[in-house]
């Protein structure tokens, strides 16, 4: 076999032939992990700044409606861009300019004095955050020891909650600065990608990927996802994601607005409760990284599946309030965390050889995101009626993610990449 090509400067391995971030997989996890927390603050830092955008920038219903659904279809296209570059030249190309770019676009909402600045700041924090996330996940899925691989993808969920809970706490610390908040808030979320930027230098490209490119399995092309094996694993991961994230995407983005309309709440009373789930949810997390790469792995999500779906009959049944949405969001965010995200993170590195892996990753989520975007359109109209419509609709998605999951999981767990490599090509 021809050797693969040398690891790029600075980056060589060790004379033991292990690579510097095979040997610091929980470092590897912080910093490429920090995607999912950049993610879903970003998210919650524009949700949180609309209503101070409105009386500034004199913003009508369709421009702020234009500018959280720009987000969310910037992501998904950056991520089904980036994670097909992320194949074809390597992850750390990637990785070494998105951070830059993502930065580069919250200068322009920390400095907005007109609306035009807000919608390019949006766009360009979109599309650089949705190009991070395939290949930063990829790049701690290859380079995690196989018996560890399910603890340390799973860790990156627990940054994916951080990342909403200091966004809230900045905007509540910061709520009487009037304009300024919105300032303050991406202002934290720039010095913090520039941070990850540079210590991220430090992170060579993954082994597996080069001896991909030294055997020229990365000219691969994305068609390889609809042939043989690969398609009913392309099709799997595409539709779980995308029903699991119209749920979730419900839950991140019109919970607060459900509590005050809905539920009757005060701003200020809704976004401490809605704060309730989210320690809850980094609790859950923790507990069961550990079992991720044990036989636990798959009773862990048939119990979620189930909770989820249970959170939302009770939301049914119970009288309309605050305190039936309280009880159907925590339940719900224990049951999503257990049978969510998490897994379908950790199911993207089983289910695909090296030279594709980025490639399916982006794409699930790319797809997933535009598609819950789309039907986010839809949620007010719901919830002007109360909880019906939105429960059923929660139901319907959580009760298909969860059969999938059931179905079609992986059943190995534990293969290093190598052996994964070799099951999967030898199939397709």
């Amino acid at each position: 076999m021809t050797e693969p090509a040398p690891a790029p400067a600075g980056t060589a391995p060790d004379a033991s032939g292990i690579e510097p971030q095979a040997r610091a997989p929980w470092r590897t996890a912080v910093l490429a992990g920090m995607a999912s927390y950049l993610d879903a603050g970003t998210i919650v830092a524009v949700s949180a700044s609309l209503t101070l955008w409105k009386s500034q920038f004199s913003l009508d219903a369709w421009q702020l409606g234009f500018l959280s659904a720009a987000l969310t279809v910037c992501i998904g296209i950056g991520a089904i861009v980036g994670g097909r570059v992320g194949d074809r030249v390597g992850r750390k190309r990637v990785y070494s300019f998105d951070l830059l770019l993502y930065a580069f676009g919250l200068l322009w909402i920390v400095c907005a004095v007109v609306p035009a600045m807000l919608f390019v700041g949006v766009i360009i924090v979109g599309l650089a955050i949705g190009a991070d996330v395939p290949t930063s996940i990829t790049v701690v899925g290859e380079t995690a020891p196989g018996k560890r691989r399910g603890r340390l993808v799973t860790f990156t969920q627990l940054l994916w909650g951080l990342g909403p809970l200091i966004v809230i706490l900045v905007v509540l610390v910061s709520t009487g600065l009037g304009e300024w908040m919105p300032r303050i808030v991406f202002g934290h979320l720039l010095v913090l990608s520039l941070v990850t930027w540079l210590l991220r230098r430090k992170i060579g490209e993954p082994t597996a990927w080069k001896n991909a490119r030294s055997v020229g399995a990365t000219r691969e092309t994305i068609g390889g996802l609809f042939r043989g094996r690969l398609l009913r694993n392309t099709l799997f991961i595409l539709a779980f994601y995308t029903l699991l994230t119209i749920g979730t995407n419900f839950y991140g983005s019109f919970g607060l607005y459900a509590l005050e309309t809905v539920g009757g709440l005060p701003p200020a009373v809704a976004l401490l409760l809605s704060l309730v789930t989210v320690p809850i949810i980094l609790i859950t997390v923790v507990v069961m990284m550990r079992p991720m790469d044990s036989a636990a792995r798959r009773p862990i999500f048939i119990v979620g599946a189930i909770v989820q779906v249970a959170a939302w009959f009770l939301a049914l049944v119970l009288p309309v309030g605050a305190g039936t949405l309280v009880i159907a969001f925590v339940t719900y965010g224990i049951g999503t965390t257990m049978a969510g995200e998490a897994h379908y993170k950790l199911w993207s590195q089983e289910l695909f050889p090296t030279e594709l892996r980025s490639t399916a990753l982006g794409l699930s989520f790319g797809v997933a995101r535009i598609a819950s975007a789309v039907s986010l359109v839809f949620v007010p109209t719901l919830l002007a009626s109360g909880l019906v419509g939105v429960s059923i609709l929660m139901i319907v998605v959580t009760v298909g993610s969860g059969i999938l999951g059931i179905v079609f999981m992986p059943r190995g767990r534990g293969e290093s990449i190598e052996a994964i490599d070799a099951r999967l090509r030898a199939t397709s």
